[in-house]
């Protein structure tokens, strides 16, 4: 009998659930003589028809599964010894045992290929620049992370990061290039702690500004530097630009509005999803990034959605609690500030 890893007859699959050929010609509606040709083939998945596996799929008990399962585990298999190949050990006890699915986590491998290998930079960026999301994000952190991460040694994946990063940033314009790097660079710096003058300070654009919110993210939830939000605080305010992105950035990484390149929100828009993304993250993270949240983010999320997705009372109890924890005092005061705005719009 085959293990979990190892491709299955079509006979076995049956076999499990007390079916015979005729059994499953019948129930599928195909021809007696099809089942037969696939019958002991344990490569029976690649050559079905499209119609004949979607019958079988939807008439024999575990093809469905074995289906989705085979195709992640061949997936994986490529990837493993693909990453292998190019320097980097997967873990593959971190990488079964996720809570992301397994989907999510291959993509992030897929990634890391990308970019041990060197491809070409608007290939990588087109790649990276679908990891917007909080999933997806999840999946691509695990694959940078030095700890419990899917990769056993991923410094050779922060140095080719680094330096695949400036060849992103080529063209004038890309969309795909400013997702890109603020994705790389989000991840790098959580896990460098390193704040990148070179990369993330430049001259004023969506590139720039973008790769700025990267950096800064990543390098506040590694560092809990306070100092380093409010300088962030003080950029947005000066740079209207910046402002605009980071208004924008929130709400289409928790799916409220859609990913466009004129990266624009409706006016009418509701911040559903982020009301529950930021109430999570007002208790998952350090003082810094609460800092940040509460003197940045939020209000210019009540200025897009005064009702903040129906989550005002919310907000302001998990704010109020929140600033019990702190002792800094310019963030307690931000926090008052806040908590006045919200109190005023129940």
């Amino acid at each position: 009998m085959a293990t979990d890893s190892e491709p299955k007859p079509l006979s076995e699959i049956a076999a499990e659930v007390g079916l015979n050929i005729s059994d499953v010609a019948a129930f599928s509606g195909l021809d007696e003589s099809t089942v037969f040709r696939l019958w002991e083939n344990r490569h029976w998945l690649e050559r079905a028809s499209g119609r004949s596996l979607q019958n079988l799929i939807s008439s024999v008990p575990g093809i469905a599964e074995y289906v989705t399962t085979h195709s992640v585990v061949k997936r994986r298999e490529s990837l493993v010894a693909d990453l292998d190949a190019a320097g980097l050990t997967v873990d593959l006890t971190v990488l079964r045992s996720s809570t992301v699915a397994q989907q999510h986590l291959l993509n992030a491998l897929e990634a890391g290929l990308q970019i041990m290998r060197g491809e070409k930079p608007p290939r990588v960026a087109s790649y990276l620049a679908r990891f917007w999301g909080r999933e997806q994000d999840r999946a691509l952190e695990s694959l940078f992370a030095t700890e419990n991460g899917l990769i056993t040694d991923p410094r050779p994946l922060f140095d080719a990061a680094i330096e695949i990063a400036p060849r992103l940033n080529q063209r004038a314009y890309s969309f795909h290039s400013i997702l890109a790097l603020n994705i790389l660079t989000h991840q790098v710096s959580k896990v460098t702690r390193e704040l990148s003058e070179d990369l993330a300070f430049e001259v004023p654009g969506r590139q720039s500004a973008f790769m700025l919110r990267g950096v800064v993210m990543g390098t506040l939830i590694a560092t809990d530097d306070i100092d380093l939000a409010e300088r962030y605080r003080r950029i947005l305010e000066a740079t209207p630009m910046y402002a605009g992105l980071e208004e924008w950035s929130l709400p289409t990484y928790a799916r409220d509005g859609r990913v466009t390149s004129d990266f624009t929100l409706p006016s009418d828009l509701s911040l559903r999803h982020t009301a529950v993304e930021v109430l999570r993250e007002i208790d998952a993270y350090n003082d810094a990034y609460f800092y940040y949240l509460v003197s940045t983010y939020l209000p210019l999320a009540l200025r897009r959605d005064p009702k903040f997705g129906g989550r005002v009372a919310e907000l302001a109890a998990a704010v109020r609690r929140r600033r019990e924890t702190v002792t800094d005092r310019k963030i307690r005061e931000t926090c008052d500030r806040l908590l006045r705005r919200l109190a005023a719009l129940t």
